[in-house]
């Protein structure tokens, strides 16, 4: 077993070569001996609709019932329906099989525990050291079947009332949202066009993140052809969501952020955000000019999640498209009720979409940069970076990698939770500043790697 596959926040890799049954198997026997130390009995399991889905959920449901733990299986889910139906069903612990926004050649486990949250990084810890001892207990576990996809479906349309009807324009990418989004957004008061709203597993279309704007141009022609008011855009498993305004320009999740919390945060004693280290300081200048007090955390939608559970915060996301409210939902991240969150808010003040951020402070800034790097090196680069930084006397933070704080933006250099890879980002108020910061750390991180 490719033991680099066990990630900080959940478990993702190629399949078959290193997430295949056997790996699945070997997973619900590790997860089951650590339910029944902790005297669990039953577990929720369900799938995303990637093409190796059912097998590794299969395999993984034979593991979990070999050591005694019964097993309530909701099949094909996206990850926010099986949020849903764990807290529906009271079963706060289980598992889902995905890979969430990662290639279509992927897949993957997330891992759920006490209060219906990812289990901490000192939890899933413990799952790794048995998953790498092999000491598994023994016993006789159930399976029974259990659907709450209606009620999930009904949730969601009962969460908003619409009062002018928007045109709106919902990308599926094939991915798991295409079995219950139609369902939804067809009973809203929105004038709806769908593209790739067909559940396909090898997701033909585009790729899967929708925090990228390259995977958004078929989105984009759609909008601008038609005229729509705006456009919604979800990855695989529909935790994560993108959007583009009525002229087709992404309104990236930072800045989405500090629309939704500026909407928020009056509304509420409880002035908590959290976000992570890749977002702009154009939403710290926001939530500080809302009375919110922002919290920096690293990355990781398992990781952001838990925090703010802990800092009993109204709302929070990160940069990459996840977005978690608890003013009137249930605290974990859902592409869809963000997407219907945001047509709410544009046809309760009657806006257009790009006029809800026109007064944001303007930054230059980066997309997410990837350069491929094995799991086995990219911390040592990291640690090396640091060292320049520390040479050059700069400023900067260890909260997730490193961030390099300037007045006027950030150099962030961070290992990505999800793959082989370091990620980038950079900020300033000029192009030219943007570009030197930005080919200063990439020419850096290039001559590690070699």
């Amino acid at each position: 077993m490719d033991f680099n596959i066990l990630r900080e926040n959940d478990i993702r890799g190629d399949y078959p070569s290193q997430v295949n049954k056997e790996v699945a198997k070997r997973l619900g026997l590790a997860f089951g001996t650590y339910l029944r130390s902790k005297d669990v009995k039953e577990v929720v399991i369900g799938h995303d609709n990637r093409l190796s889905g059912e097998e590794l959920h299969a395999a993984l449901i034979d593991g979990i019932i070999a050591t005694g733990i019964n097993v309530l299986d909701i099949g094909l889910a996206t990850s926010p329906l099986y949020n849903f139906s764990s807290i529906q069903a009271k079963i706060p612990y289980g598992i889902i099989v995905t890979a969430s926004h990662n290639k279509a050649s992927d897949n993957g486990f997330k891992i759920f525990g006490e209060n219906y949250l990812h289990l901490t990084q000192e939890e899933l810890n413990k799952v790794y050291d048995l998953i790498r001892e092999e000491s598994f207990v023994s016993g006789i576990g159930q399976v029974r079947e259990g659907s709450y996809l209606q009620e999930y479906v009904d949730m969601l349309i009962s969460k908003v009332k619409l009062d002018q009807r928007l045109k709106v324009v919902v990308d599926c990418g094939h991915g798991t949202t295409s079995i219950l989004a139609k369902d939804v957004f067809n009973n809203l008061n929105v004038d709806v066009t769908y593209l790739y709203a067909e559940s396909d597993g090898s997701f033909p279309a585009r790729d899967l993140d929708p925090n990228d704007e390259e995977n958004l141009v078929t989105l984009r022609q759609k909008m601008l052809e038609i005229g729509a008011d705006l456009g919604i855009a979800f990855d695989g498993d529909g935790d994560r969501v993108g959007i583009l305004d009525e002229n087709g320009n992404m309104i990236v999740t930072d800045i989405l952020m500090a629309i939704l919390a500026a909407d928020i945060i009056p509304k509420t004693p409880k002035k908590n955000i959290i976000y992570d280290v890749k977002c702009s300081k154009a939403l710290e200048i926001e939530l500080r000019r809302i009375g919110a007090n922002g919290i920096m955390k690293k990355n990781g939608s398992a990781y952001i999640e838990n925090e703010i559970f802990n800092a009993d915060a109204m709302f929070g996301g990160e940069y990459s498209g996840h977005i978690y409210f608890r003013d009137d939902y249930y605290g974990f991240d859902d592409g869809i009720y963000a997407g219907i969150r945001v047509i709410e808010l544009l046809s309760r003040k009657n806006i257009r979409a790009s006029e809800t951020y026109a007064h944001i402070e303007k930054f230059y800034n980066t997309p997410e940069i990837r350069v491929s790097v094995s799991d086995d090196k990219k911390w040592n680069v990291i640690e090396k970076i640091k060292e320049y930084a520390t040479h050059h006397n700069y400023d900067f933070s260890t909260i997730d990698g490193i961030r390099v704080n300037y007045n006027d933006g950030f150099s962030l250099i961070r290992c990505s939770n999800t793959g082989p890879q370091i990620t980038l980002r950079f900020e300033a108020r000029t192009e030219e500043a943007l570009e030197y910061r930005k080919r200063e750390f990439l020419n850096l991180v290039e001559y590690l790697i070699k």
